[in-house]
């Protein structure tokens, strides 16, 4: 079983089906894809977690290839020595094709990891209990050690518990943005402001994933996210509405915001992933390992389905 349906667990799937085993895939949300994250209302589109893919590893090359003629992913814009992707129908589109050929558990939290007979044991919110005999935690590395919870302790290596404590994360406010017409954002449609509390903007509508009306997306910095993480939500939004309006150019139609309390990884672990064969065969993999982007996750998936089809 796999904890988590976004690129790190569909690639940790995808490599362990290709092997012929029976993968089931748990996840809290609604549909697949994790930070690879697009809302969808009133006309607008908006891609609020991840923004594009970059390739450079000949591993994701070859998929991300397929991905490309399958007509899931295509080009944005270029960017110094490196292409810029996005989902031809949003980031989440893409998980979304990837998550088709797997059983996936939607809408299924998590609430509690414990060691079974010869496996582990998952229990659920709503009461459902599931065996398996290898296990993969893709969530953010605070959140899979809460659900491990203080029962491993003494069941699982000193060294992967420290390894998984040790890791930390970067806050991010979003704010999807409509506006009555174009922004003043130029081509490809993105800026990134030197100063200030926003980190980057993005125009969906430039970006050819938001059809009719347009659809900005703010990031802000950690240091604001940060610091404003327990700031009423409509005055983080006024804050950043005031400090990105000169790209405005039109209205602001509505505002909503949303905070992901693990966005990006501080720094990143020499190991694509960690591994342990006891109690019973567990890898713990995501961005955290093998670098903070798209496919940086994929890699760590990679290496995580690898550990475990070895034990």
């Amino acid at each position: 079983m796999i904890v988590g349906a976004g690129m790190t667990g569909l690639s940790a799937a995808g490599f362990l089906k290709n092997l012929g085993w029976d993968v089931t895939l748990i996840e809290k949300g609604r549909s697949a894809g994790g930070r690879m994250a697009t809302h969808r209302g009133a006309g607008a589109v908006f891609d609020y977690g991840a923004q594009f893919i970059t390739v450079r590893d000949p591993r994701f090359e070859a998929a991300f290839g397929q991905w490309l003629k399958s007509g899931w992913a295509r080009l944005w814009f270029h960017e110094g020595r490196h292409k810029r992707y996005c989902g031809t129908e949003g980031m989440k589109g893409l998980a979304a094709q990837l998550a088709q050929q797997f059983d996936c558990l939607t809408s299924t939290k998590v609430a509690r990891i414990e060691p079974a007979d010869k496996g582990w044991r998952i229990l659920t919110d709503a009461g459902a209990e599931m065996c398996t005999r290898s296990l993969v935690l893709t969530a953010p590395a605070p959140q899979s050690l809460a659900l491990l919870g203080a029962g491993s302790a003494g069941l699982m290596p000193d060294g992967l518990l420290r390894a998984m404590q040790s890791i930390s994360f970067d806050p991010c406010f979003a704010v999807l943005v409509s506006l009555a017409g174009p922004s003043r954002i130029p081509l490809p449609g993105f800026v990134r402001p030197r100063s200030g509390p926003i980190a980057f903007i993005g125009d969906n509508t430039q970006k050819g994933i938001s059809p009719s009306e347009t659809a900005l997306t703010l990031h802000a910095s950690p240091a604001f996210s940060r610091a404003c993480a327990d700031t009423p939500r409509e005055e983080v939004i006024a804050a950043l509405l005031e400090a990105a309006s000169p790209w405005f150019g039109s209205p602001v139609v509505s505002a909503k915001a949303h905070f992901w309390k693990y966005s990006q990884p501080v720094g990143t672990r020499h190991q694509p992933c960690l591994f342990t064969a006891e109690p019973a065969p567990l890898a713990v993999a995501g961005d955290a390992f093998a670098g903070p982007r798209v496919e940086g996750a994929f890699l760590s998936g990679l290496a995580a389905a690898r550990r475990i089809a070895s034990a």
